[in-house]
């Protein structure tokens, strides 16, 4: 009789026990995560054309581990920028933001704000036509942007973490123009940040003196790998600045989908520089006299392996896209793993500190055209 009492007494006190969802939190896994929301896309605002736009209610739904139908209340709001635009992209980009009730137990458990990128999707949608189909070189775009997330994770902790989806947008006015594509999630900077147990800096702090020298030309070789021309430390373009607790700014990049590795139809090298397409690549990385040349080159040749396996085994990608993306990043080590190729495209094509994009360095790469399936080819090395 004792022993029930005291049973009794503890389970009083305890409380009922608190069930945790089986399910692996969003980062924690690398399935592709199915996903609908329900959204009118034409009624979402646009922060360039209004800067009191505001986050609207939606939901998520999806499938638990054991099978039972979940819903997740949520706000959204388009990005800005050119992917923001309703005559660029049928699907903008957006931010997702969730409250820690809602998000409990859930993947999403612990997310304040996602960035959510889509597969953008060209042209205004017809009334009559239904769950209309979009040329499939826009679901390449996603996944391969999606890919260089995941590459440079490879390279260093200070990167933003992703997640593959597949999302199904549902109309609330008319069904029928419902669709199902590719998408991403991306990790919040601040959630970076404390990840990493740094501070986020806002824009227009950059201090070269604080920089971390190893993280921004190992940041810049990764740059020169996937082809990308579209960033820049000194104005925080498509680059954040984190703060370490040595006071040292460590660089991590975002936004890449005007690089090589994407080669989206609209990319386009960034200006002033003497390339013609983002299939060809260009060093932008600083001129410093302590960068360690052979042990970059030999990290990254170290990762090569592990590289070409993860684009193996990256979703979505057809069988020719997988193969093109192979040998654009065949190329790269074969830079690196010659002595003349390394020297000339990078060592000696770096930029000095004070350049500007007015009077470049004029070493890059050709390339020459690879036949690919579909309407497109896709520029690579040979």
């Amino acid at each position: 009789m004792r022993k029930l009492l005291l049973l009794f007494t503890a389970s009083v006190c305890l409380g009922p026990a608190v069930v945790q969802s089986s399910d692996p939190l969003l980062f924690e896994a690398d399935s592709m995560l199915e996903l609908t929301m329900t959204v009118n896309l034409d009624a979402l605002c646009r922060p360039s054309e209004d800067p009191d736009c505001d986050y609207v209610p939606s939901t998520f739904q999806y499938r638990d581990s054991s099978g039972e139908e979940q819903t997740v209340p949520i706000s959204i709001r388009r990005r800005d920028g050119w992917r923001a635009l309703h005559t660029n992209c049928q699907v903008p980009t957006l931010f997702v933001r969730f409250t820690a009730e809602d998000a409990s137990g859930t993947p999403f458990e612990n997310q304040t704000t996602l960035a959510l990128t889509s597969h953008c999707g060209k042209g205004l949608v017809p009334d009559n036509v239904e769950s209309p189909t979009l040329p499939d070189h826009f679901e390449r775009y996603v996944i391969n942007e999606y890919l260089g997330y995941r590459l440079y994770n490879l390279v260093t902790d200070a990167s933003l973490k992703t997640r593959l989806v597949r999302m199904t947008y549902v109309d609330p006015d008319n069904a029928r123009l419902s669709f199902t594509r590719d998408a991403f999630f991306s990790e919040h900077f601040a959630a970076l940040a404390e990840r990493l147990e740094t501070r986020l800096l806002p824009q227009g702090s950059f201090n070269p003196a604080q920089l971390d020298q190893p993280a921004a030309d190992q940041m810049a070789l990764f740059q020169f790998m996937i082809g990308n021309t579209d960033w820049s430390i000194a104005q925080q373009e498509n680059i954040i600045l984190l703060e370490g607790v040595d006071g040292r700014q460590i660089p991590v990049l975002f936004d890449l989908d005007l690089s090589g590795l994407v080669n989206a139809h609209y990319a386009t090298p960034a200006p002033g520089l003497p390339i013609k397409a983002v299939t060809q690549r260009y060093f932008m990385g600083e001129c410093r006299e302590n960068t360690d040349w052979e042990a970059l080159f030999a990290k990254f040749e170290g990762l090569r392996s592990a590289i070409l396996t993860e684009l193996s085994g990256t979703p979505g990608l057809g069988r020719g896209d997988r193969r093109m993306t192979g040998v654009f990043l065949d190329e790269f080590f074969h830079i690196i793993g010659s002595v003349k190729a390394r020297e000339q495209y990078i060592i000696e094509a770096c930029q000095p500190a004070d350049a500007s994009l007015e009077a470049p360095a004029t070493q890059s790469i050709e390339t020459t055209m690879i036949p690919g399936p579909g309407a497109q080819s896709r520029p690579g090395f040979v």
